[in-house]
């Protein structure tokens, strides 16, 4: 059978059923977000133990994104998908039975092992599908068209809940995922070479042999560029969208619900539209233009955070819609950090490399969401009706250590990651580097 062309309508069609996988897992991972003050209500629980219940999950996302890196690499992307969406399925029914909040935190624990499996799978078939000069771009629209799951979390799901409860929304949620897994297993295909091939992986080799491999991807300067790009521009649009965006715009700007909704929903939906400027302008300066935007973006968050920081509230408009962009233009920012990966390394490391980057944005959103809620209970604001304007200011300070150390450690490893680039692009103009997938 005659292979199928890359960027064919085709792969179109693959990169949407994978991309429901992750729209799936955008909307499990903020699914307490809208319903965080509920929770805490429902299970009666301090802004500590709260914050658990999210940040728990993103630890365990970080720490499964080596092995789900490797096991991607040995066995596809299909079989990852249809796991991931199996296991967060698992864990948003388990959460919907839970009565008390050691049940819970594990159920959260399942879903974020579920959900460290989908990103970087998706993030692979794109390689096997598309053209190599499309793949910046189709790394931006699928980070941000999958963050329509938050969308859902916040309106559909929230509206599914008060309308029934709590078990009947999370166990609603759970058969969703079960469906999703059951088109993956049925109708994706890995590669566009024939129905029945599966995408080039490394033959099985020992443990011995998989660690040694492991070390030699970490220690590629491209690799460590794109963990410190993605664990300093992603984080500050998860603690408003994953948990904390909520009661600070309801304690600091006095925004009613429907406001916050409407608010965090729009900057959803901006992420897209940033995601097409940057996945283009990073195609056509794949060196300056990257480094810029992942300056730029960083530095956007820091000055418009200080000033709403340092300035009596409610703000502005004018301010608001400046802080919506730029923590907005840091989660598009964020998908930089797999180009700075896919080009440094060999394609069959991909799974690896791309796992690797992908631990920083969530290892930093997890220690910013655990350090709010540290210092709201520090603050004695223990409860959601204890959340004040003072004491979300002082708690949401805990950004800037993730920011400053992120920065310098970019900065640091940026000119030698720089450097590699350039030698393999020569290597690439001489014939001695393959980058078929």
């Amino acid at each position: 059978m005659s292979t199928i062309r890359r960027g064919s309508p085709m792969a179109y069609a693959m990169w949407a059923l994978a991309l429901g996988g992750y729209i799936f897992a955008a909307t499990c991972r903020s699914s307490l977000s809208a319903t965080g003050i509920q929770a805490a209500l429902y299970f009666d629980i301090s802004s500590s133990a709260l914050s658990s219940f999210v940040y728990l999950q993103l630890f365990v996302y970080a720490i499964m994104q080596i092995p789900a890196g490797m096991l991607l690499d040995r066995f596809g992307p299909k079989a990852m998908i249809v796991a991931g969406c199996c296991l967060m399925s698992l864990g948003q029914g388990l959460l919907a039975v839970s009565t008390v909040t050691g049940m819970a935190v594990v159920a959260r624990a399942i879903v974020g092992a579920g959900d460290a499996l989908i990103f970087i799978s998706v993030i692979r078939l794109l390689a096997a599908w598309f053209p190599l000069r499309r793949l910046p771009l189709m790394n931006q629209l699928t980070g941000q068209i999958g963050n329509l799951g938050q969308i859902i979390s916040v309106y559909p799901f929230v509206w599914v809940m008060n309308l029934t409860s709590w078990q009947t929304a999370f166990l609603s949620l759970a058969g969703v995922g079960l469906m999703i897994a059951f088109c993956v297993m049925t109708l994706l295909r890995e590669s566009p070479a024939n129905p029945s091939a599966s995408a080039i992986r490394p033959p099985v080799g020992t443990g011995h042999h998989a660690i040694r491999n492991l070390g030699t991807v970490a220690r590629i300067p491209g690799t460590v560029c794109g963990f410190w790009v993605h664990s300093i521009t992603w984080f500050s649009n998860t603690m408003m969208n994953q948990l904390w965006g909520f009661p600070f715009l309801l304690a600091v700007e006095r925004y009613s619900y429907a406001q916050a909704s409407a608010y965090l929903a729009s900057g959803t939906l901006s992420c897209v539209v940033l995601a097409m400027f940057f996945g283009r302008f990073a195609s056509s300066h794949p060196v300056r233009g990257r480094v810029l935007l992942v300056y730029g973006t960083v530095g956007a968050q820091m000055l418009c955070w200080t000033i709403l920081l340092l300035t009596e509230g409610p703000h502005s408009r004018v301010l608001m819609i400046a802080l919506l962009l730029a923590i907005s233009s840091g989660m598009a920012a964020s998908s930089l950090a797999f180009d700075f990966a896919r080009e440094a390394n060999a394609p069959r490391d991909l799974g690896t490399a791309t796992g690797l980057a992908n631990i920083g944005g969530f290892l930093s959103s997890g220690l910013v969401l655990l350090g709010v809620g540290l210092l709201l209970d520090w603050q004695g604001a223990d409860n959601p009706n204890l959340y004040s304007d003072h004491t979300m200011r002082i708690a949401v300070l805990a950004q800037y250590p993730i920011w400053i150390i992120g920065l310098i450690g970019f900065s640091v490893m940026l000119p030698k990651a720089l450097r590699n680039l350039r030698q393999r692009n020569a290597e690439i103009s001489a014939g001695s580097w393959t980058n078929e997938y």
